[in-house]
């Protein structure tokens, strides 16, 4: 972990067939574990920081309030949402190469 260590969150929601996997109605919502260790993993690899993944219909703080508003704004298509020291840097689904673009932006002010 970096000296100043910085916290990188990944709020998801496990991947979901809300209609059944082969229901012509909607489509999956929510990240599949390969994809959210995917982010982490090239997240901690580039930029040295330690990133903490919260699955958001398990355990949301009263601190995440700006994801919240996002996710009663937009829904599940706002995730992940990626945060920076509790300031929201990405929205949607990034490939990691532009997760840490956003992050190292943030970093660099």
């Amino acid at each position: 972990m970096s000296v100043n260590a910085k916290t990188v969150k990944i709020y998801m929601m496990p991947l979901e067939f809300p209609c059944g996997p082969n229901s012509a109605c909607c489509g999956p919502i929510g990240q599949s574990d390969e994809v959210i260790q995917g982010l982490k993993g090239t997240i901690e690899k580039e930029l040295n920081l330690g990133v903490e993944v919260i699955n958001v219909r398990q355990k949301m703080k009263m601190s995440d309030v700006q994801v919240v508003r996002l996710l009663n704004t937009f829904g599940p298509m706002a995730l992940p949402l990626i945060a920076l020291d509790g300031d929201v840097v990405s929205m949607g689904n990034p490939s990691p190469e532009e997760a840490v673009q956003a992050i190292r932006q943030k970093l660099t002010g």
